[in-house]
């Protein structure tokens, strides 16, 4: 990967007291607790899967509530979650320890169902009032699955909290995004507080209360080999890790937690699996592993500098426009056990990108500068939108033949080609030279214009623009 930076300057009486004390005597002597004002004795925590209106049920939910079946952790939960495309080379070209593939997810996604498995508002567990405090979120690998977080590699891979998988080359790590913990064998719990209550002042654990989780693979062909150098989508069902809930004061009538502990083995302390757990972290039938050769990026432009350019002109239709360069060395040579080098935006071809970051790539969309796939027509300034930041302008991309190109924002997700940012690696691309040692270098060009994204419509407005991208080379 290569960065390059874009920067920009525009122009440019006691009776009454008594006798209402009379009255709600007489109406507190007439109300009773029955009905509406009568609940549930019980305490705990209980599973909510549906709507329950009888008011003196511990299962009760208000009416309007979200509520739905649910079935928990099961071995083919959270399918779809992480997407990525990984890629195992040879580390004299990609060297151990490189991050091939990272993906984050909520735990809406991470239910039996996969992907939209729960509504963020969705009520999974109801506790009593007394639980406050005693409700956690409990987290941990697949401790006892060979290869889905029963050997831990850190020491080999020299990556903290990496794990052995299924495939060799491939070691993976779990973190949680609220904590910033990695997930171990060792249990660990996230107190859930400041949950919403419901009429009755029962708390409410929501699919939205629950953390985001990172899914990370690293290569690693000296660690521990898998069960198998194969490719292709992820066969192996066994998750990689799992979001379990623990809940209820000691005593009560229902306490959900089992042999729970936090520090305890999840290879040993497993209760409550899968029902009263509700999510699983997998790359089943979802990461796609690859064995092949490609390229990698040697030197991009480093700084683009455009020229100062007033409103009026941008408003008219004005633009400037500066050549990227970007060099790339390309495998000639196949390494064993792996498949050759091509060029493309299909599947096991390499592609390039221009990577927006996070940020940019967000205000982007909020522009309304979307493709029909995953990418966004122009990378617009950091910070825009605030004061001092040019708006209605951005940077854009073409081939030296016209044709637009369009900015990656993710980019461990392939195969979307143009409409996700991707572009054949050696498009445009001329050798700069004979193939040497099993490589061979090339130079390509890429067009950036910095312009109005919408003259006539998003006014241009004088400020500075800064800007990173990155140059992503992947196998599809």
């Amino acid at each position: 990967m290569n960065s390059w930076l874009v920067n920009l300057l525009l122009a440019g009486g006691r009776a009454g007291r008594c006798a209402r004390l009379v009255t709600l005597l007489s109406i507190s002597a007439a109300v009773t607790p029955t009905g509406a004002w009568a609940q549930s004795t019980s305490t705990g925590c209980w599973k909510i899967t549906t709507a329950t209106s009888s008011t003196t049920s511990y299962l009760y939910t208000d009416p309007g509530a979200i509520v739905g079946a649910w079935t928990g952790s099961t071995d083919t939960a959270g399918q779809g979650a992480f997407p990525m495309t990984i890629n195992v080379n040879v580390p004299a070209f990609v060297p151990n320890g490189t991050l091939i593939g990272s993906a984050i997810s909520p735990v809406y996604n991470l239910g039996s169902s996969g992907v939209g498995s729960y509504n963020p508002e969705q009520i999974l567990f109801r506790c009593s009032p007394n639980a406050d405090g005693t409700i956690y979120e409990f987290y941990g690998v697949n401790g006892d699955d060979a290869y889905s977080g029963n050997i831990d590699v850190s020491g080999t891979s020299g990556i903290p909290g990496t794990f052995r998988s299924y495939y060799t080359g491939v070691v993976f790590r779990l973190t949680n995004i609220a904590t910033g913990n990695y997930l171990s064998r060792s249990w660990q719990a996230r107190p859930l507080t400041g949950l919403d209550r419901d009429s009755q002042n029962w708390i409410l654990v929501k699919a939205k209360n629950f953390s985001q989780y990172q899914m990370e693979m690293f290569q690693c062909t000296v660690c521990q080999a898998g069960a198998t150098s194969g490719t292709g989508t992820w066969t192996y069902v066994g998750p990689l890790g799992y979001v379990a809930f623990v809940g209820g004061a000691t005593g009560s009538t229902s306490v959900i937690q089992g042999n729970l502990t936090v520090g305890s083995d999840t290879a040993t302390h497993y209760d409550g699996w899968y029902g009263t757990w509700p999510g699983a972290i997998a790359a089943y039938n979802t990461v796609i592993v690859r064995r092949n050769a490609t390229c990698a990026v040697t030197n991009a432009t480093p700084v683009v500098l455009f020229p100062t350019i007033t409103t009026v002109e941008l408003n008219h239709g004005g633009s400037r426009q500066v050549p990227v360069t970007i060099q790339v060395q390309c495998q000639s040579t196949t390494p064993s056990g792996m498949s050759a080098f091509a060029s493309g935006t299909a599947a096991n071809q390499t592609a390039l990108g221009i990577l927006a970051s996070p940020a940019n790539a967000q205000s982007a969309t909020n522009a309304g500068l979307t493709t029909s796939g995953t990418g966004v027509t122009y990378l617009l300034s950091d910070n825009y939108g605030t004061p001092g930041i040019a708006s209605g302008v951005g940077v854009a991309l073409s081939r030296p033949n016209g044709t637009a190109l369009n900015f990656l924002t993710n980019q461990f997700v392939t195969t979307g080609g143009a409409a996700s940012g991707w572009d054949a690696v050696l498009n445009d691309a001329t050798a700069d030279g004979p193939a040497s040692g099993g490589f061979t270098s090339y130079t390509r060009t890429i067009y950036a214009t910095f312009k109005a994204f919408a003259p006539g419509s998003t006014p241009v407005t004088p400020g500075r623009y800064d800007a990173t991208a990155t140059v992503i080379v992947r196998v599809q």
